[in-house]
């Protein structure tokens, strides 16, 4: 099996932000900030009609592209509606846009950077959704990097702003500063000690949530904690009591992760899933999310001497994904040829053979 490169599969083919491995990512898989902005004078998305959506587009548009802000060259424009279904899905799998916001695509556009770092989603929940991603524990960072880019719109985009409630969003929860940080947390001591409703149920008393991963992180013990209160707090605030508590965690996982390894029989479970990843010829996405939080365990516990590295990990899970899957071998495949193409992908990305020829 051939695989085209990022550019051919109508990706960029610069190095991703999630090729690299952050601190703490033994636990924390990744950061992501998000800021929710509305512009005065318009009303909410699901009020708007399909002009106004096309619009505030173009106000959006015209303004991330104005050559005398810091920012201009920075974002490539897609228009969601001129997207296939398969590029839209392959967007939400890799983390870039949610899977809500690719539902209806009509009137809507992705600003990107071209590591997919950073991302302006126009016209989902809200008029604009300022994202920034980093790997690792990296709450500082993404942050800073979502702050600069709303400061920068705001010099030519008229925010929604009430002096009472704060920034105006169309999901209440988000009124205040419309900041949501979250981290992608992987907790497979945790899930399988059975202290994950625990642990929830404590965070959830500070405000945080702690809720299973969906869509491309399904199956593979991932979790995402963020903050739930963003009214009457800072963005500061409420990024220092999520880091604060995300410490916590990761010393809990750290612990239970001792205790898990120790059995035989588990390592004999790590081990035969690096196997699978491997030399598998037929790879079905359930074996291989499982095998992949068994076989990032054994590399976060040092199992495996001579590799693979944390970093390989999470380009790994994006790119075997069935719609990026099919993106990159460049056309359509059936469920089993699907399954024979992650497998091949798979030892390809890992083991650096030559893919065999289709």
């Amino acid at each position: 099996m051939k695989f085209g490169h990022w550019r051919q599969a109508g990706m960029s083919d610069k190095k991703k932000w999630y090729e690299y491995a952050g601190d703490d990512s033994d636990v924390i898989v990744s950061t992501r900030v998000s800021v929710a902005r509305n512009l005065k004078d318009h009303p909410f998305v699901w009020r708007m009609r399909a002009a106004e959506r096309k619009a505030v587009l173009r106000t959006v548009i015209s303004a991330v592209q104005d050559e005398h802000l810091s920012i201009a060259g920075l974002f490539s424009c897609t228009l969601m509606e001129e997207l296939t279904k398969t590029q839209a899905v392959s967007l939400a799998e890799r983390g870039v846009v949610s899977p809500e916001f690719i539902a209806k695509c009509e009137g809507k556009a992705l600003l990107c950077s071209e590591d997919e770092s950073i991302s302006i989603a126009v016209n989902g929940g809200d008029h604009l959704l300022l994202s920034a991603m980093r790997p690792g524990l990296d709450l500082d960072g993404a942050g800073s990097a979502a702050d600069t880019l709303e400061s920068v719109l705001s010099r030519v985009l008229p925010f929604a702003f009430d002096r009472e409630f704060g920034y105006l969003t169309a999901d209440p929860a988000n009124l205040g500063t419309g900041m949501h940080a979250e981290l992608t947390m992987h907790l497979p001591g945790l899930a399988r000690a059975g202290s994950l409703s625990r642990v929830a149920s404590g965070l959830a008393q500070l405000g945080l949530s702690l809720r299973e991963g969906v869509g491309a992180e399904s199956g593979a013990e991932l979790y995402r904690l963020s903050n739930r209160v963003t009214l009457g707090i800072s963005e500061q605030e409420a990024t220092f009591n999520l880091k604060s508590m995300a410490y916590q965690v990761v010393m809990q996982e750290r612990a239970a992760r001792k205790t898990l390894c120790q059995p035989l029989e588990s390592q004999d479970r790590i081990f035969r899933c690096l196997g699978v990843l491997q030399h598998a010829r037929i790879l079905p996405l359930g074996e291989f999310m499982e095998c992949f939080s068994n076989v990032r365990l054994g590399i976060a516990q040092q199992m495996f001497p001579a590799g693979p590295a944390m970093d390989a990990m999470a380009p790994l899970m994006m790119r075997a994904q069935p719609a990026t899957l099919t993106l990159l071998t460049g056309r359509s495949m059936t469920a089993a040829e699907r399954d024979a193409a992650r497998a091949d992908l798979v030892r390809v990305l890992w083991k650096g053979e030559k893919g065999k020829e289709s």
